[in-house]
């Protein structure tokens, strides 16, 4: 309802794209408002277009008259791809680096992971991704006898499916979309294995005379996940919004993509459906979470 009533407010409206057609008479604008329900106060507006979504009727694009459901699942498989990989591949490394640092803390791997962290969190994504196609795609890496030149956009350089090319096109944006999400995830996971590892349970299994590694790995990392589980449950509705930034730089045909194009378009009804799938993702995010934490936590019992 929100979200419905800012863009409502927003100069030229749904029908900015004809706005911007020197061929459109203000009569055709007039018949246009009246057709799609925009001379109508915005409360009914509201009213009609949650009907019709209630149906399963998310409308049209008014950039290229594409359904909004048609367009969000085109692009969906691109940004699952990218965000998936980057999230996991952040979750797996953040982990490690985490229970490292935290393990060997105030010696000099934990000053080094600290850094990258640091590093990692206030590192502009525009600046980063831009640095890594200068890198790798615009003169190309040498180094250690080889020379890596990677693609520097798309997903892909022809129509048919090599797994290998996709890789390839794979690498740049998410090592960029890693290098933040794997930031945040360490220094989290670095805190709270910090504060589980001076914990009374974990001294009373080192008297029992269990083994260091048994120590962290059974009874430590368990519970310091759970924190863990929080931050990764709010980062799920990003694999819906995508990568906005990441791309847009690297051309990436995702729904981070779509969303820029919907925005500069004032494309309304692409920009209702992809906003709406994030706040559900949202809600998914946190019930996953959830679960995770009958399961990391015999504590919690859910009735």
């Amino acid at each position: 309802m929100i979200l419905f009533g800012v863009l409502s407010q927003a100069p030229g409206g749904p029908l900015t794209p004809y706005l911007q057609n020197p061929h459109i008479t203000e009569a055709d604008i007039a018949r246009l408002k009246h057709n799609l329900g925009l001379d109508q106060p915005v409360p009914i507006q509201y009213l009609h277009w949650l009907g019709n979504v209630v149906r399963g009727d998310f409308g049209y694009s008014t950039s290229n008259s594409e359904s909004t459901i048609d367009a969000i699942l085109e692009r969906m498989p691109a940004t699952l791809e990218l965000m998936g990989t980057a999230i996991g591949l952040a979750l797996i490394l953040g982990v490690i680096f985490g229970i490292v640092s935290a393990i060997k803390q105030y010696t000099w791997v934990d000053y080094v992971i600290t850094t990258l962290a640091f590093f990692g969190q206030s590192m502009p994504v525009f600046w980063f991704a831009l640095m890594l196609q200068l890198l790798f795609s615009v003169n190309g890496f040498t180094g250690f006898g080889y020379h890596i030149a990677l693609p520097s956009a798309g997903i892909s350089s022809g129509d048919t499916f090599d797994l290998g090319d996709r890789l390839e096109h794979l690498i740049l944006p998410a090592s960029v979309l890693a290098l933040i999400y794997l930031a945040g995830f360490s220094r989290y996971m670095r805190s709270s294995m910090l504060e589980v590892i001076h914990s009374d349970y974990i001294r009373t299994a080192s008297a029992k005379g269990l083994s260091r590694f048994v120590v962290v790995m059974k009874h430590g990392v368990r519970n310091a996940l759970i924190p863990l589980v929080t931050i990764v449950g709010l980062t799920v509705p990003d694999i819906v919004g995508g990568a906005v930034v990441t791309e847009t730089i690297f051309a990436w045909p995702g729904m981070g993509r779509l969303f820029i194009n919907a925005l500069g378009q004032f494309d309304f009804a692409v920009l209702m459906g992809i906003m709406c799938l994030a706040a559900l993702f949202v809600v998914l995010g946190n019930l996953l979470a959830d679960m995770c934490y009958a399961w990391l936590d015999p504590r919690v019992k859910y009735s």
